[in-house]
């Protein structure tokens, strides 16, 4: 079942003719003449908005439309025609950073004859990329530099005596897939690596990023300059409607719950693509195996040629980089079932539809997946929902009982509906990728002083946030863990611990690379599995939608050689869920207080929505919160992860035995709700922010954190997970009603 839905999207069909564009007219000669040979009758709104602002180059800009929507011309059209403009010149003009090799690779073929048009350079450069291409393009430099942070990361700590010159002459920083990179680890790397080219060069650049999904422009803006000494634009486009084809359906375990619903669904998607092209998006590499190989089965007891495969990041490159070609090439349909590896820009040509199993953590993903759908001309975009029942189990718990799975998927798609998207994650310090920058400077530098590097990259960089005080703090850890040295006249230098830590390879990702092995069969590297668990001969796998049994292990090599099987379980891969935004679990709460079930649910998803409900209003759970079962009492919580979290831990160190699962935080053994949350309510109330840190066991949250003093490592800990105000605020709104009316049971 589908249902037709119209929706608003940041999209514009209409154009203006080239005979009419005045920004048109501002491209140089061979830029016209490249738009002339793709056929274009005209530019795309966000083009003709962007070609007059770029080439100013006064301001920096972030460029918003949709996936497909011609952001990337948007942007190059009028960067290569200032190159053209300005003739070979030493040095490179403009530097494009992107979250993925794969990417690089599809951008560099997208622009190559754009600029052999317009006669500039374009070089990719990244890890995959052969030595002798990199050292030409070093020797003369010119044009544009694709690259990812870590190589530039590389090229400050390799080439510090030779970079200055290879960049002297940047005017344009584009930064591509810019929600990718917003307050994560590789966006406070990328931004102090712009903010220490600027000090290089001594002047600032202009800095334009691109993206599908940013759901409040003037923050990006604020985060892509953080010190805000240069103005920013948004450009984007007026909103017109597009057709949506939505489809939302619930599974439950059939045959008394011993066949998992993933059968099921396999069999529905296998109905429902086969003979076309499209994307089925997990939300784990372990379901993509598992439905990938129920697929395969699927196909093999139909006897046809295999259509689906797995594309996850522990694959090897050749092997997604199969899929990636047979789905641009189109000449035989192919369904790719993937996590986030797809979800991003690369060019995989047209599907026809995209497909979510298991309920979607946040809208911007949807709206970036949904992207991939619906490009050619009067085709609709098309999603498909496929979610598992709870309430159905053998003693289901209250949290199953509510069918919060289910719940979250709707008030997700009903957000985006409404072009809600989450705004980015402010709380992080991030102070693993400080330690690698720090040391990084030094090793450009030889030697930096703690006053100049807080300037660059505190009051000009990404971490705008830490006092100095508290930088201080971090360098005198750094000292005592001998990461760093002091001399005499106070200059900052490489210590013993950190002279090891420069010299690795690992050295230039911001985030943990965890050890793996290499997977090999027949001769090929089929990709990498964590060491997250044990691993023995003769044991059984699924990898690549296909199964294996372990025929060796190198254990000193990190070799595991596999042979072919009949059967295979699916390996555990790392990672955690992804947070979900207060407005998701507030819009949930909304979805069980009201009556009505949306259009695009199918008749299961219905039935299960009416008795959630009902078992919502009988328990009382949006006034009450909270249920007791079997010892266990469940608290409904309807904000965002960190205030949960805050209740899990300070249970927990009140000697209690505490969990949370999605909206829910349970605790073992409580005594009644009045007790726990006046409990709760004295605890957080009586002790500081720093003392409730000192009590937490110090959890480095990233690579390396570990060379942090303890208090800091709490700090930021507390910082980043937890809300200790905001939730002594909501432990503030029970009253003696609230509470004392009793709990269900």
């Amino acid at each position: 079942m589908l249902v037709m839905v119209r929706v608003l999207v940041n999209c514009r069909t209409s154009h203006c003719n080239m005979s009419e564009s005045s920004s048109f007219e501002r491209l140089s000669v061979g830029v016209q003449r490249w738009v002339y040979r793709q056929g274009w009758q005209s530019l795309r709104a966000v083009q003709e908005q962007s070609v007059p602002v770029i080439l100013k180059a006064r301001e920096d800009i972030l460029i918003t439309a949709p996936t497909a929507g011609g952001k990337t011309e948007a942007a190059f059209l009028p960067i290569v025609s200032w190159l053209e403009d300005q003739g070979p010149e030493q040095g490179y003009g403009v530097l494009c950073l992107s979250p993925l090799k794969a990417l690089i690779n599809d951008q560099y073929h997208r622009l190559e004859l754009l600029c052999e048009s317009a006669g500039t350079a374009i070089t990719p450069w990244h890890g995959d990329i052969s030595s002798s291409l990199k050292k030409r393009s070093w020797k003369s430099p010119t044009g544009i530099l694709m690259i990812t942070p870590e190589s530039l990361e590389a090229l400050f700590v390799n080439r510090a005596h030779e970079l200055k010159a290879r960049v002297a002459s940047l005017q344009y920083v584009v930064i591509d897939e810019f929600h990718a990179f917003i307050d994560r680890e590789r966006g406070q790397q990328l931004l102090s690596l712009l903010a220490r080219l600027e000090q290089l060069i001594e002047r600032p650049l202009c800095r334009v990023a691109l993206s599908a999904t940013i759901g409040d422009p003037n923050m990006a803006l604020q985060y892509l300059r953080p010190d805000g000494a240069r103005p920013g634009v948004h450009l984007d486009v007026t909103h017109e409607s597009m057709s949506l084809q939505l489809a939302l359906k619930t599974y439950l375990p059939q045959n008394g719950g011993e066949q998992p619903v993933y059968i099921e669904m396999a069999q529905d998607l296998y109905d429902g693509l086969r003979g076309s092209s499209h994307l089925v998006f997990a939300n784990s590499r372990r379901a993509v195996e598992e439905i990938t190989d129920q697929l395969a089965k699927i196909t093999e007891a139909h006897g046809v040629p295999l259509e689906f495969y797995a594309h996850h990041g522990s694959l090897s490159r050749d092997t997604r980089h199969f899929v990636e070609q047979r789905l641009k090439d189109g000449e035989k349909p192919t369904t790719a079932v993937a996590t986030s590896t797809l979800e991003l820009g690369i060019d995989i040509g047209e599907v026809t539809s995209v497909a979510q199993v298991g309920a979607p953590a946040n809208v911007s993903s949807v709206r970036q997946r949904l992207g991939r759908s619906g490009r050619r001309k009067g085709a609709p975009s098309i999603l498909r929902l496929l979610v598992s029942g709870h309430s159905d189990r053998k003693n289901p718990s209250p949290l199953d009982l509510i069918e919060a799975e289910l719940f979250q998927t709707v008030a997700v798609i009903e957000l985006m509906l409404e072009r809600w998207i989450e705004p980015p994650d402010r709380h992080a310090l991030h102070l693993s990728t400080l330690v690698q920058q720090i040391l990084s400077m030094i090793a450009f530098r030889g030697g930096i002083t703690a006053a100049g590097a807080y300037e660059i990259l505190c009051q000009h960089g990404p971490w705008s946030h830490i006092s100095a005080d508290f930088f201080a703090r971090v360098l005198r850890g750094l000292g005592a863990n001998r990461v760093i040295a002091q001399l005499p006249n106070g200059e900052l230098i490489v210590g013993e611990v950190g002279e090891q830590l420069v010299s690795s390879y690992t050295f230039y990702t911001a985030f943990e690379v965890p050890e793996e092995y290499r997977l090999e069969a027949e001769g090929k590297t089929l990709g990498t599995l964590p060491i997250t668990s044990p691993y023995i001969e003769g044991q059984l796998l699924l990898f690549g939608g296909r199964r294996w049994s372990v025929e060796s292990i190198d254990v000193q090599g990190k070799i595991m050689h596999l042979v072919k099987a009949k059967r295979g379980q699916a390996p555990t891969f790392g990672g955690e869920a992804a947070p979900v935004h207060r407005a998701i679990r507030q819009r949930m709460r909304e979805l069980y207080l009201r009556d009505d079930i949306p259009r695009f649910c199918d008749a299961m998803s219905s039935s299960l929505m009416k008795n959630a409900r009902s078992y919502f209003r009988e328990k009382n759970i949006d006034t009450v919160q909270f249920v007791d079962d079997s010892g266990y009492l469940f608290w409904f919580i309807w904000e965002d992860d960190r205030i949960l979290d805050t209740f899990k831990v300070a249970a927990t160190l009140k000697g209690l035995a505490a969990d949370r699962m999605g909206p829910c935080v349970i605790v073992q053994g409580a005594d009644e709700p009045e007790h726990l949350i006046g409990s709760l309510q004295d605890y957080l109330s009586s002790r500081t922010v720093e003392e409730i840190a000192a009590e937490v066991e110090p959890q480095p949250l990233g690579k390396f954190d570990k060379y942090l003093s303890d208090d800091t490592l709490r700090e930021a800990f507390v910082s980043e997970k937890l809300d200790i105000k905001a939730a002594s605020v909501y432990l503030g709104t029970f009253t003696a009603n609230t509470v004392g009316s009793g709990h269900s049971s």
